[in-house]
């Protein structure tokens, strides 16, 4: 189920997605029994949810301040923030794309729980104020102060991908000069503190304690699937930096000679339509040479009758206005390249200009897939050939924006 915009902040989308309005139940839930405990039943019930309403507002809008400090730091940065999306487990701030400096992604990283800790200090110092003049919003205050201490020092987690473990990754890459090394330290220590989380969790199922041993479990095994994820990242990025276009591309072009009638692209066009979600080029030639270009479309706009009279060299396009690429270039460029195509799809040109063949998000996600040990079936391929999407919805087009050139040359 997607998340629902319900507002923009500074031009940042900011969304919703449904499983935050269980947290926040639940949050009025408990603070609402809290302060009936509190009074021992001597305020109303419309009063008892009146509060834990407010103390789940407050605490929407800590988690909000906590993203929009990461959200305005990256953009001080210069990156763009796509959205801040809210759910069960807190908040995100989508940024579109990585930082490239160790500096930067610190400053990012950090800023969030700098704020959070900053909005626990001064909740509980206002709570002690206000403890002797009104003893509910005092009590109220200082329930959202612990619950921002715990969101800021959570965060403070050396895993990735929390605050902690981009704090952490930050740190390494900018005393080594290498993202990649500071990336596999960050991911050492979540699966270090995965493992002993699930030790403890076992230790304490022994002791009886079922609860903190469920808890505890639960969180080792999403600290290492977290960690397995990153994991994952890194070995993508090392396949988009070792293989190269002429070792991934296919050929979904035909080739015809430009003095043939209009009329022998109608056998192509059914076929066609069955394999792909956008027209597939035909490419022109003349006497061994290249001379352009053309889809099917033009079928659409040539009546029937003429389609014996028309020529296919009337309706050609220089072939250089095609997107294209060098067969020589490497995987994580072309799928930069082809995210900036309308077509989503390249032209793979050899050495001396010639095309030899075609790359799109299927060819990819497909070398890709088979580099990590994974041999798609034949259905699965044609879906995603027809829909133009990277098979099993790999997210490549990130991955990619997120690879700098120095960083190749560690692997």
């Amino acid at each position: 189920m997607g998340s629902w915009e319900v507002m923009k902040i500074k031009g940042i989308p900011l969304r919703i997605h449904p499983s935050w309005f269980l947290i926040f139940l639940y949050f009025t839930l408990s603070a609402k029994d809290q302060f009936e405990t509190l009074f021992d039943g001597q305020v109303s019930i419309w009063n008892g949810w009146l509060i834990g309403a407010f103390t789940s507002i407050l605490l929407f809008l800590s988690v909000l301040l906590h993203e929009l400090a990461h959200s305005f730091v990256a953009i001080g940065e210069g990156i763009k923030v796509k959205d801040i999306t809210l759910f069960f487990l807190g908040g995100m701030a989508n940024l579109e794309k990585e930082c490239k400096t160790s500096k930067g992604s610190l400053k990012i990283a950090i800023s969030g729980p700098i704020v959070s800790l900053l909005l626990a200090f001064l909740m509980i110092l206002l709570s002690n104020k206000l403890l002797v003049s009104n003893i509910i919003i005092s009590n109220l205050f200082k329930q959202v102060g612990r619950l921002n201490f715990l969101i800021g020092i959570f965060n403070l987690l050396p895993i990735i991908p929390l605050d902690g473990g981009v704090i952490l990754k930050s740190l390494i890459w900018h005393l080594t000069g290498s993202k990649n090394k500071g990336i596999k330290v960050a991911i050492a220590s979540a699966r270090l503190i995965s493992f002993l989380a699930i030790f403890i969790g076992i230790f304490s199922l022994l002791s009886g304690s079922f609860y903190i041993a469920a808890c505890l479990f639960i969180i080792g095994l999403f600290i290492f699937t977290s960690s397995k994820s990153q994991s994952q990242i890194i070995q993508i990025q090392k396949i988009l930096s070792e293989l190269h276009v002429n070792q991934v591309c296919s050929r979904s072009y035909r080739v015809l000679e430009d003095d043939l009638p209009v009329k022998v692209l109608s056998k192509y066009n059914q076929s066609n339509n069955d394999k792909y979600s956008n027209e597939e080029w035909i490419l022109l030639c003349r006497e061994g040479r290249w001379v352009g270009y053309l889809t099917e479309k033009i079928l659409k706009d040539i009546p029937v009758q003429n389609w014996d009279k028309k020529f296919l060299y009337e309706f050609s396009s220089p072939i250089d206005e095609l997107p294209s690429i060098s067969e020589k270039e490497l995987l994580w460029k072309a799928i930069t390249k082809i995210e900036n195509t309308i077509y989503s799809r390249l032209l793979v040109l050899s050495v001396s200009g010639l095309p030899i063949g075609t790359l799109d998000r299927v060819d990819i996600g497909k070398a890709v897939l088979k580099k990590i040990g994974l041999n798609l079936p034949d259905q699965l391929i044609k879906v995603a050939r027809k829909e133009n999407i990277y098979p099993l919805g790999l997210n490549l087009s990130d991955i990619a924006r997120s690879m700098v050139p120095d960083d190749l040359e560690e692997y």
